[in-house]
């Protein structure tokens, strides 16, 4: 376990890792010295040696060296709590990194909640119920050795009775459960996997639940995914209280002993016993309920190690920039999902430069796929896509994105304001051009009469939005980014006849004014495809003219 942890540790950290394992045997050895100084006192006290003065002066140096001491282990603690956190921090960017860049096939074969469950909670229980609980052991461990070594050495006979006392019972403990908290902790992961889909589904879903009065389902589902979380976490506290009392008995268990087979002076072994025990006792116990925590999250450390590897997806970036010029050309394009389900292929068609194509199709045809390769998210099973001559890969297709907008059928909304959502992921804000944007898409006067005017907040998920609004948005963010390309995908399917007209026509006008502009629309609709010039239908792999061209079409 441990040799896999320092593998998915990058370089950097690594080295640093060298001087935390040091700051953690410091802060053994400090301990120890803590329970050190408590001897000469004892001695003191129970030989009776020099006065009241003098034993009051000890306890006051031993006291001061003990805060002293104190405020050490405080700063070594947290240069170690720092250290975790950094590891947190940068193990749930690189998952969150990474699997983001895996690309739209790997994001729709998974679940949303459960990839945001493993980016926040998993890594941050990797360093908490991992790396934290090994710093810990490793600290005690070295604790325990060194007093058990120093007690050895001063009186060999006790100190075989305290290993005697403790090692079986740490032994059989470990033995008994060690399998059990593995197995419950891969449960509870699951049980809270459930138990977050299942709030999110809710409250997604809030408006078709209510209606068909089905929220009884989902609560009753809430319900039996709490019962077993419960259920797991009890069974879970039983273990965990035996690491608490272990320690107790064994102790008892090695005075008996000492008491009944030692001789010399049994006040002062007794003594110097009961000091040791006093700190052993802790020890021990944060030992064993380190290694329960550990063996209850080690599961964690699969999910992490797959989750920030290197993947070959992660190829280097293009930097030569694509130009647009002439056309887009798909070459005997074909497609099929990694379960073997194939949509098309061979497929064959010319978008020139400026021109409006429609791209028609029956339902699960697969027109939005289509879009998709042609975006660069998927990879073609065959053929190829050419831009102005040179193919579009997955390694420079951030250069392609430069040129084009994207309005999906569900359009993606932040929860900010409405210069935020137009201009989408820019740092800086040309404001004069947003108002030029919303004039073009006919949402001027709208953006007008908001109470905040451009800084107006939208909403979760663009809550006070209607649908011809958001897809307003989305066409403006594409005008904003000076998109040469726009992609539109069944953005009209789910609104009314005449916000799709409004809508239609809004992209008409923007074709007549941008006549660089590239439209490519996908649309169930013929009225949604009227403006174009050329419609192209999936399912034939014919191609209609609607207007003529100055190009030449075969």
């Amino acid at each position: 376990m441990i040799r896999v942890i320092i593998q998915l540790l990058p370089k950097g950290q690594r080295k640093r890792g060298i001087w935390v394992a040091f700051s953690v045997l410091l802060r053994a050895i400090l301990d120890f010295a803590g329970v050190a100084a408590l001897i000469p006192i004892l001695l003191v006290v129970m030989k009776q040696n020099g006065g009241r003065g003098m034993m009051l002066a000890l306890c006051g140096a031993v006291l001061l060296f003990v805060l002293l001491k104190n405020a050490l282990v405080v700063f070594l603690a947290r240069v170690q709590s720092r250290y975790q956190l950094e590891i947190y921090r940068d193990f749930s960017r690189r998952m969150f990194a990474n699997y983001y860049h895996r690309g739209l096939l790997f994001l729709k074969e998974k679940s949303s909640v459960q990839l945001g469950h493993e980016v926040n909670y998993v890594c941050y229980m990797f360093c908490s119920g991992v790396l934290a609980p090994i710093f810990r052991m490793a600290g005690e461990v070295v604790l325990v050795l060194l007093m058990v070594s120093a007690l050895i050495a001063w009186e060999p006979f006790a100190g075989f009775l305290l290993c005697a006392s403790f090692l079986p019972l740490a032994g059989l403990y470990v033995g008994l459960v060690r399998k059990r908290l593995r197995r419950y902790g891969m449960e509870e992961l699951e049980g809270r996997r459930k138990q977050s889909r299942t709030v999110v589904e809710a409250f997604r879903g809030y408006s078709e639940l209510e209606i068909a009065r089905a929220f009884h389902t989902s609560l009753a589902s809430f319900e039996q995914g709490m019962e077993f979380i419960v259920r797991n976490r009890l069974r879970m506290e039983v273990y965990q209280l035996f690491p608490s009392f272990l320690p107790e008995v064994a102790i008892v268990g090695g005075l008996a002993l000492l008491i009944g087979t030692g001789s010399g002076d049994l006040g002062l072994v007794s003594g110097v016993f009961a000091v040791a025990a006093f700190r052993l006792i802790p020890a021990v116990r944060a030992v064993l309920n380190s290694w329960v925590t550990l063996q209850n999250v080690s599961h964690t450390i699969t999910v992490v190690k797959e989750g920030i590897s290197d993947r070959p997806w992660q190829e280097m970036q293009s930097e030569m920039p694509f130009t647009f010029k002439h056309s887009i050309e798909l070459h005997k394009l074909g497609f099929a999902f990694p379960d073997g389900h194939a949509l098309f292929g061979g497929l064959n068609l010319n978008i020139h430069c400026g021109e409006r194509i429609g791209i028609r199709g029956a339902s699960g045809s697969g027109k939005s796929t289509l879009f998709n390769l042609m975006l660069g998210f998927f990879p073609p099973t065959s053929g190829e896509i050419l831009i102005d001559g040179r193919k579009l890969t997955s390694a420079n297709r951030s250069e392609w994105h430069k040129l084009v907008g994207y309005v999906p059928q569900e359009i993606f909304i932040i929860e900010g304001t409405l210069v935020d959502n137009i201009a989408l992921g820019q740092s800086l804000v040309d404001r004069t051009k947003v108002v030029q944007v919303l004039q073009q898409v006919q949402l001027k006067e709208w953006a007008d009469e908001l109470p905040q005017g451009l800084d107006t907040p939208l909403g979760e998920y663009g809550s006070r939005l209607s649908g011809g609004q958001k897809q307003r948005i989305g066409i403006a963010r594409a005008l904003y980014k000076e998109a040469e390309v726009l992609f539109f995908d069944e953005a009209t399917s789910a609104l009314d006849n005449k916000t799709e007209q409004e809508i239609n026509h809004a992209l008409e006008i923007l074709s007549l004014q941008h006549r660089e502009l590239t439209l490519i629309v996908i649309a169930h609709r013929e009225s949604s495809l009227a403006f174009c010039d050329r419609i192209f239908d999936l399912d034939s792999g014919k191609i209609y003219i609607l207007k003529k061209n100055n190009e030449d079409d075969t």
